[in-house]
């Protein structure tokens, strides 16, 4: 099977620099299968690249090799150390071997959800896997893409650098029960403004009894039952599901619940049984 690296960033579609990532690869790996996840994560929105890093990669064959470019911190070196608080914490570049595939990006957290207990970080600090002359504001062609290339051609993760053993991790919003309310928040707006909670199907499921009717209360908006199917609900109207995630998601039929509702990343959304 021919190597598979997906690339998911910040980059947009405007500009060449997500072309300039896949040439690199190429070069050094010039039949791998290069697939494009996103590159309209907001701009530095470390959070929403690792939800979406989630989403992804299960769904894709072992040895596959994930590139996340998501860097407010580019240019930073790897192993300067923060003097109390008047200097910034670099970032480092870090490639990390799970079990199954394989995450690269800078230690910031996006790469938060790939690590498993099992993987194994590795620091990307040997200048052999770089291209020859590194930006200081283009890693993603200089580091990430290059290292990718290599370890898609069977190079040893290990060869890439030193251990971390601490890697950086997000703390992700957990939902809450109060009482007989179920409170969490959305923590993704898709394309079409559908709102994804952070309250899963299997949390439901064990916090209300199969035979209750869930309302969903955001903001002013009572919804009342959970659906199975966008089409239950008439043109217009909102309604919860649990969507492909398998978490709640807030909709409106054929209309954006984002601009209906006024919703934003970390609104609270609770759910209570009748």
């Amino acid at each position: 099977m021919r190597p598979v690296i997906t690339l998911t960033t910040d980059f947009g579609q405007d500009d060449p620099f997500v072309g300039i990532m896949k040439g690199v690869i190429l070069n050094i790996v010039p039949d791998a299968q290069i697939v494009d996840i996103t590159h309209n994560i907001e701009p530095q929105n470390i959070t929403q690249a690792a939800l979406i890093l989630n989403a992804t990669y299960p769904w894709f064959p072992r040895k596959t090799v994930h590139v996340v470019v998501v860097d407010p911190g580019v240019g930073g070196g790897s192993t300067h150390k923060a003097k109390k608080t008047l200097e910034p914490v670099i970032r480092r570049a870090m490639v990390v071997q799970s079990k199954f595939q394989t995450f690269i990006g800078p230690d910031n957290g996006v790469l938060t959800l790939g690590i498993q207990p099992d993987s194994r970080a590795y620091e990307i600090t040997n200048k052999k896997y770089f291209l020859k002359d590194v930006s200081n504001t283009f890693h993603g062609r200089d580091v990430f893409a290059p290292c990718a290339g290599w370890i898609a051609s069977g190079i040893a993760h290990s060869k890439m650098g030193p251990r971390v053993l601490k890697p950086v991790h997000l703390d992700f919003p957990q939902p809450l029960l109060k009482g007989s309310s179920l409170h969490g928040e959305i923590i993704h707006i898709d394309h079409f403004g559908n709102l994804t909670t952070n309250i899963s199907a299997e949390l439901i499921h064990e916090t209300f009894p199969p035979s209750a009717t869930i309302n969903a209360q955001i903001g002013k908006h009572l919804i009342k039952g959970l659906v199975t199917g966008y089409y239950q609900m008439k043109k217009g109207q909102p309604g919860a599901i649990i969507n492909s995630w398998n978490q709640l998601e807030i909709f409106y039929r054929e209309d954006n619940a984002r601009k209906k509702l006024k919703a934003r990343i970390g609104q609270s959304v609770t759910l209570k049984a009748n």
